[in-house]
């Protein structure tokens, strides 16, 4: 298998992602994969009690960002384009407990020029899905996420 880890070069701008980004000291700091042959993204992660909403249960808002990041990473990677999310469905189906492991898993399941559709699992580790979610990203060119980007992280309001 061609499993690689992604990094901030694998990006067309730098980050501080909340989710993956292990500069961020605030951050969730998750390792993403990408498998070459596959092309699916995919991560491992145990919360821990800092993510719970209710107790022990990991809250929905952190699993809904790990999803997305994921399938951001797919799009992103594999695309050949910058993914902004566009719009997400998501279905928590079992509940996402603290101390125990899941994996994550993203893939693009639909592209066109201008918007790219990935899908998202969270699995416990029997296999079972406990939030799968669908996306819809608007694609823009990785120049154009240049030039965004370094306006908003250059300070003008332009």
């Amino acid at each position: 298998m061609a499993r690689r880890r992604l990094a901030s070069d694998d990006l067309a701008i730098a980050t501080q992602c909340y989710v993956c980004d292990p500069t961020n000291e605030a951050g969730l700091h998750i390792a993403y994969f990408i498998d070459d042959k596959t092309g699916r993204v995919s991560a491992e992660y145990t919360p821990q009690d800092i993510h719970q909403g209710a107790p022990g249960i990991v809250h929905g808002g952190v699993l809904a960002a790990i999803l997305d990041d994921a399938m951001a990473w797919a799009v992103n990677v594999l695309s050949g384009s910058f993914g902004l999310t566009r719009r997400t469905e998501i279905e928590y189906s079992r509940m996402v407990r603290t101390g125990q492991s899941y994996s994550v898993t993203a893939w693009i399941s639909e592209i066109e020029k201008s918007v790219a559709v990935a899908i998202g699992e969270l699995r416990r580790s029997d296999g079972k899905i406990c939030c799968e979610t669908k996306a819809e990203f608007s694609l823009i060119s990785q120049q154009e996420a240049q030039q965004a980007f370094g306006r908003v992280n250059g300070g003008t309001d332009g």
